[in-house]
């Protein structure tokens, strides 16, 4: 049955249920300064994959009425990420991938002015100053996972397993200015491991620390007819691409930067079966914070608060079809479920929806996408009277 089961908290629907509305990551700010508007992204269907063809509308919801108002739009999404669309700066920008020519950029568009300004590059993540993007090949990402990349241009790099002219790009968001720092020819030169990196190598999520002068990035390997797996490897770099490896390929999953030297991920690490949630110290890999209950040894999408006391953590449908929204008070340890929604099984994986919950800026909401109802639809949770914040 459709709907929200368990739910300890007070929670509402913020898009129109008979759209098709959600906003992507759960590691991407959606709200404004105020808590008003919630970007999200708006789309005429929910099952099948997008083409070139398929326009996305992007805007914002007003958190009280429910309109949604377009800003722009864009043929490079997904269902997992959307455009990567968020607030740039200030109330007054916002950012987002779009196909420029024959490839993918990145659109800054001043929302009150209607002013645009367009790079040359695709954004996968841009430091929280608003200065820098690291950018990678978004068509193999593409080919390896199509709810992560964009689709449509072929992938030049197709047949290397390790291009050397490939890799990460780090783009001055100001200028446009790009340069190669990382290559996957070099990284399996710097890091071989059997028989992971004589196989077809992808970079699949790339993310700044908070201050951004140093970014991690997750290392997976294609699976083909004889190695049916994929596995990760954890590496860190500067932004000179002076890169460390943190742990060898494991089963290393989803994370949040703590602070500008520990991540939290779901990883195999160092054990090698299983997952837990933990926070490792960047250079050594040391475990800082091991939380060890049963119901955190899954791969959920683990995100702090702004305080950093708190930890948010949805997963993968369980037995009966829901999905569950977990919060972790790290000062007591108290683990508590905030609900449980159905999630319609999608017929291909890549668009399936998950919760990917996200906090909004004061640390008092948590918002989510949810097809509970039959449509795509942003929720919204109100902790402002639950937690301190």
């Amino acid at each position: 049955m459709e709907g929200i089961r368990d739910s300890s908290v007070n929670m509402k629907i913020i898009s129109d249920p008979k759209e098709h509305c959600f906003y992507g990551y759960y590691d991407l700010q959606p709200y404004d300064s105020t808590g008003k508007k919630h970007l999200a992204h708006r789309v005429g269907f929910i099952d099948r994959l997008p083409t070139i063809d398929d326009v996305c509308e992007l805007g914002y919801i007003d958190v009280d009425t429910g309109v949604f108002y377009k800003l722009s739009e864009t043929t490079a999404w997904n269902f997992q990420q959307g455009s990567l669309l968020q607030w740039y700066k200030d109330d007054d920008h916002i950012v987002y991938n779009v196909r420029v020519g024959d490839g993918f950029g990145t659109q800054i568009k001043n929302i009150k002015t209607g002013e645009t300004r367009t790079l040359p590059l695709a954004a996968a993540n841009i430091s929280m100053d608003g200065k820098r993007a690291v950018c990678v090949n978004m068509s193999r990402i593409y080919d390896f996972r199509p709810g992560y990349g964009y689709s449509d241009k072929p992938d030049p790099y197709y047949n290397v397993n390790a291009p050397a002219d490939d890799g990460v790009f780090l783009m001055d968001m100001e200028t446009g200015n790009y340069k190669q720092i990382i290559s996957y020819d070099k990284l399996i030169k710097q890091f071989p491991e059997e028989p992971f990196t004589s196989r077809k190598l992808v970079i699949n999520h790339i993310t700044f620390n908070p201050s951004g002068t140093r970014f991690l990035f997750l290392l997976r390997n294609f699976m083909d007819e004889e190695f049916k797996m994929w596995k990760t490897q954890l590496l860190t770099s500067d932004l000179e691409g002076n890169t460390t490896l943190i742990t060898d390929y494991c089963l290393n999953s989803h994370y949040h930067w703590k602070n500008d030297d520990q991540i939290l991920i779901v990883t195999s690490h160092p054990k090698k079966d299983g997952m837990d949630l933990v926070l490792l110290d960047d250079f050594t890999a040391k475990r800082v914070e091991f939380y060890d209950r049963p119901e955190l040894h899954k791969d959920i999408h683990c995100l702090y608060s702004p305080n950093r006391r708190y930890i948010s953590g949805d997963g993968y449908p369980d037995e009966d079809s829901c999905r569950k929204l977990w919060l972790l008070d790290t000062k007591t340890n108290e683990l508590r479920l905030l609900l449980r929604a159905y999630s319609y099984a999608p017929s291909i994986v890549d668009i399936r929806c998950d919760l990917h919950a996200r906090w909004d800026r004061s640390g008092s909401k948590i918002s989510f996408d949810s097809n509970h109802i039959g449509s795509r639809c942003i929720c919204e949770i109100d902790l402002s009277n639950e937690i301190e914040y």
